[in-house]
């Protein structure tokens, strides 16, 4: 599996497609020693990679830039192939200490949260999970990596009487709390929660002809929930039957309006450009960017900020340099 990394400009200029982006770096997963792994999260240029692979022991956290790599366990006792859909993850880092933590939340009969904080593993070993107190459950829910917004993490939950929140965790003090939603039904089969920008962003994908996207203004105010704009649906984002035919992930908001985001379904992920001057989307040129020779791929994306941010800096975690760029 290869990764690339592109550079784009803040204000992106859709009248002209060789502006869009540079390529700045590219991986391949086979340096790392796993073939196939899911990117669940990036924050300050380090990426949370999970093997996909019932063989696998072990997570990863990369930088792509300086070329490192640590491993650290799975919790023993809770393997995905067993939940796999009640499994959700996060990744972030606290505002104060500015400690680096992965979240892993398995909800089965009741939510069971552990935490791995970097720089707590063994030199010569790996480190462990520690158990804390878990907040409200958050079920099956496919779209499970808490979105990072102000050293806390995000996702959609529901209390003990089935009403639909959204829960929030804060890496500094390890403590939950929850928020209301905007004012509109939640399906979280068609809802995606992400962090936009500076804002809370929901993206509603459940109507048949327009793509909705609610940002929290004011950050923990309940009120600040707004309707920030909406896309039209081109044909390819709905089925046959009017329904969404896959779900719509916004990637990055640029200074201008513009929106970049992915379009995810079973055969695989698309790019989209969306032109606050048009209000037209445009697909992203994969095929030239990734030099596929005219083939199409499927391609995963995400908000990726480069740092020379070194693993050494985390001590006592075992680094591994890897050399293919």
């Amino acid at each position: 599996m290869r990764f690339h990394v592109l550079a784009f400009e803040d204000e992106l200029d859709l009248e002209d497609p060789d502006l869009h982006c540079n390529p700045l770096a590219t991986f391949d997963s086979c340096k790392l020693f796993i073939s196939i792994f899911d990117v669940k999260a990036s924050v300050n240029g380090l990426l949370f990679l999970h093997p996909m692979s019932s063989i696998a022991t072990d997570y990863y956290i990369c930088n792509p830039i300086t070329r490192e790599y640590i491993e650290f366990p799975f919790e023993p006792r809770l393997f995905d192939i067993y939940f796999y859909e009640t499994v959700n993850y996060g990744f972030g880092v606290s505002k104060v200490t500015g400690q680096y933590k992965v979240v892993r939340i398995v909800d089965v009969m009741k939510p069971i949260c552990h935490i791995y904080t970097l720089g707590t593993g063994k030199t010569l070993g790996k480190g462990k999970w520690r158990r804390i107190d878990p907040g409200p459950p958050l079920g099956k829910n496919n779209q499970s990596t808490g979105a990072f917004l102000n050293g806390c993490l995000h996702w959609f939950v529901e209390d003990f009487t089935g009403s639909n929140l959204i829960s929030c965790f804060d890496l500094e003090t390890e403590t939950f709390s929850t928020f209301s939603h905007p004012p509109l039904p939640m399906f979280k089969k068609f809802q995606v929660l992400v962090a936009l920008g500076d804002y809370l962003c929901i993206c509603d994908n459940r109507d048949e002809h327009e793509i909705a996207f609610w940002m929290m203004k004011e950050y923990g105010n309940d009120e600040s929930w707004t309707k920030e704009f909406v896309i039209g649906k081109t044909p390819e984002l709905v089925s046959d039957y009017g329904q969404s035919n896959g779900i719509v992930y916004p990637i990055k908001i640029f200074k201008d309006g513009h929106v970049l985001m992915t379009w995810e379904q079973r055969a695989g992920s698309s790019m989209f450009y969306y032109s606050n001057k048009t209000k037209a989307t445009t697909e992203f040129d994969a095929c030239d960017v990734f030099g596929t020779d005219g083939f199409s791929i499927p391609v995963e994306a995400l908000l990726y900020t480069p740092s020379f941010l070194s693993l050494k800096s985390f001590r006592n975690e075992y680094v591994t340099d890897f050399s293919y760029f």
